[in-house]
């Protein structure tokens, strides 16, 4: 019985098999490609298996290897961190541009001032403003309301009762310096969200 050769497509080594039989069943169990070249006894030339006579029709009722699909369980966090990235930039931007705001609604204070701007005993002006005094004791804040002393949470719900009870759109602000500036911005905006008009406002030394 004559020998075949197999060998990979372009490689100058060859593999001796006994008969086509052995080729055939390597290509079968994926140890030749069709497109390796094989040799028989009365060939001429080297040829792939594939248009090899003897080889065309396994070859061809042979089914490609198809590479494995690609898991559809793979979560892209990319697009989502790219997202967080930006509204964290955003509420950055936010909360800084609402403090400028509010540092920049704040009324200038007049370093020589001992006191309230107004004549508050001249009654017509008493009877439009209700004052707020934030004065230290000790460590502590104290802040009164038309001289009832609140908390810090307390400021707002205590303005609003002011403002509704007697009608008084606008504000005496009376703080001492040392105050915390926490605390008066805690007053200032508790001031603009009760709607009031007005705020005069004296820090003392």
């Amino acid at each position: 019985m004559s020998a075949w050769f197999v060998r990979q497509q372009g490689s100058p080594a060859a593999v001796s098999v006994p008969s086509p039989g052995s080729v055939a069943e390597g290509l079968r169990d994926g140890n030749w490609l069709p497109t390796d070249e094989v040799k028989g006894p009365t060939d001429a030339k080297w040829r792939s298996i594939e248009s090899h006579p003897v080889f065309a029709e396994i070859a061809e009722d042979m089914e490609p290897i198809r590479p494995p699909a690609a898991s559809d369980d793979h979560l892209d966090m990319n697009p989502l961190i790219d997202v967080c990235l930006v509204l964290l930039i955003f509420f950055i931007l936010t909360i800084t541009y609402a403090s400028l705001e509010r540092a920049i609604d704040v009324p200038p204070v007049n370093p020589e001032d001992k006191g309230p701007s107004l004549n508050l005993r001249e009654k017509d002006v008493r009877d439009k403003v209700f004052i707020v005094t934030a004065k230290m004791d000790g460590e502590r804040a104290v802040v009164k309301i038309e001289q009832k002393e609140v908390t810090q949470d307390q400021i707002f719900n205590e303005m609003k009762s002011v403002i509704n009870s007697t009608g008084r759109k606008e504000m005496v602000l009376d703080a001492d310096k040392d105050v915390p500036w926490g605390v008066v911005t805690a007053i200032l905006d508790a001031a603009k969200g009760n709607g009031v008009h007005n705020i005069i406002k004296n820090r003392r030394k």
